[in-house]
């Protein structure tokens, strides 16, 4: 009951905190994307169809891919063969499973965002029994109170409540996780079989899902001797990640979306110069450090304990796992320079229970018992303030903008015209008027814009700006 009461308490803080920054806008850019391709329903994402085959994934990335004038030309190409894989981003179906389900209650975009939060709750879940499961409970309930606080009150946990994958990403590798440190423990196959399905769940969620199972793979060969490592435990752990894979997503191997999109990964971070963003990394990072001074400092000092102190010991062997997943997701995600929350959600977590399971035996050394509980209250209400402080500098505001251009749209009845658009509004515009007849345009594209056959141009910016095209299709920007 004192667990319960403790996870209770810890949920009803982050739902009060998230609640206050869960947007009211119209569907944004990658949301109208994926909104879209859940209208598709579940057979279509289930099977990927339609998509466009490998074969010419291939020949249009290298034909058109390395030019940035031809950005849009190739977003409309693909938007016009309906390909389900490009609407969900090159993710993997798992999570359009859960908003094909939730979308059935015909929801305002505000309340199919509150909805995401069942993802971090559940991830409070897992850390806080997890990390009572694998160390037991006198350091397993101290470690569980701290890193509940550390995520729970962390900026990009209560921050990320757009629709999109990444939450239900960290339950995932958050699991995987704590079974791989479970059989570090017993060395127990069933706990790295559990570790396997887990990874293979977090490649049906995101790309960067191969650092979960590359992180299998090194913990099941460091641990190859309490394993017994042989032919049957290799045979089997591939046997369970294929047949995972195939169940929750058969066209990743089927028709090699897996393929699609690590290649398109790829080539973002090759040739495109800002692919998330136009902050750099120093700026990325000085706005996750300066959001979350508290959290960052208990994290590093968690780390530098891990690596110097040798007492109290704690189990901690168990905790590297945790260390190489949040070492290789840096790596993999460094050229990620944005400090757009979610983004951070792929690591964060991980160092936040890694803190509180490292920095527990401490806690435990203290003499009295009330001391340790009493500290780890100091912890959680420090951790709160600041991030209740973080957001009201910063709140959540209606995108007037994306509001009034919907508004505009129903009103000069232009929902079945043919229109140039920026690019950044044509996901939404199709989304919400799908017999507008749209061709999108960039930045790049916007001084040699010629308006063909359209009905009127949607400039960028803000009031709203749509003005008929000049006579025989010439410039409009002229």
């Amino acid at each position: 009951m004192r667990h319960i009461l403790i996870v209770s308490i810890f949920a009803l803080f982050l739902l009060l905190l998230a609640c206050t920054v869960v947007s009211t806008s119209p569907y944004s850019y990658d949301e109208s994307d994926y909104m879209y391709a859940t209208k598709l329903g579940l057979v279509a994402n289930y099977t990927d169809t339609p998509t466009v085959s490998i074969v010419d994934f291939l020949q249009i990335g290298f034909s058109r891919g390395r030019d940035l004038r031809q950005n849009s030309r190739l977003s409309e190409f693909i938007r016009g063969s309906d390909d389900i894989v490009f609407y969900r981003h090159w993710h993997g179906p798992l999570y359009f499973y859960w908003l094909i389900l939730t979308s059935h209650a015909d929801f305002d975009e505000h309340r199919m965002r509150l909805l995401t939060l069942a993802f971090p709750i559940c991830s409070l879940l897992v850390i806080y029994f997890g990390c009572i499961w694998i160390l037991g409970q006198d350091y397993g309930s101290k470690a569980a109170a701290l890193g509940s606080a550390l995520f729970v009150f962390s900026i990009p946990t209560i921050r990320s409540t757009e629709l999109a994958p990444h939450q239900a990403f960290v339950c995932c590798f958050l699991a995987c996780l704590i079974l791989l440190s479970k059989t570090l423990a017993t060395g127990k196959r069933s706990y790295f079989y559990g570790a396997v399905v887990a990874a293979a769940l977090s490649c049906c969620l995101l790309e960067v899902g191969f650092v979960t199972v590359a992180t299998v793979m090194i913990c099941g060969y460091l641990e190859r001797q309490k394993l017994g490592a042989d032919r049957t435990l290799i045979v089997r752990s591939l046997l369970t990640f294929v047949g995972t894979v195939l169940l929750i997503w058969p066209s990743a191997i089927m028709k090699l979306s897996f393929l699609k999109g690590y290649l398109f990964m790829a080539y973002l971070s090759i040739f495109r110069k800002s692919p998330w963003g136009e902050e750099g990394f120093v700026d990325t990072w000085g706005k996750r450090i300066s959001s979350s001074p508290i959290e960052w400092s208990i994290i590093a000092a968690a780390l530098l304990a891990w690596i110097f102190l040798r007492r109290p010991e704690g189990n901690r062997r168990i905790l590297y796992p945790f260390v190489l997943y949040g070492a290789m997701m840096l790596a993999a995600t460094l050229r990620v320079t944005t400090a757009t929350p979610r983004y951070a959600l792929l690591f964060q977590p991980a160092l936040d229970v890694l803190a509180g399971c490292v920095l527990a035996p401490h806690l435990v050394r203290l003499k009295r018992h009330a001391a340790s509980y009493t500290l780890l209250v100091i912890f959680s209400v420090a951790l709160f303030t600041e991030t209740w402080v973080e957001l009201r500098r910063h709140p959540v505001f209606t995108d007037l903008r994306l509001v009034s251009l919907l508004e505009y749209i129903r009103e000069k009845h232009l929902d079945n015209s043919w229109m140039l658009v920026p690019q950044v509004d044509l996901p939404m515009l199709h989304y919400y008027f799908p017999n507008l007849h749209l061709r999108g345009y960039t930045d790049q594209e916007f001084s040699t814009l010629n308006a063909g056959n359209a009905e009127g141009v949607l400039y960028p910016g803000f009031p709203i700006r749509y003005e008929a095209p000049l006579a025989g299709g010439s410039d409009p920007t002229k």
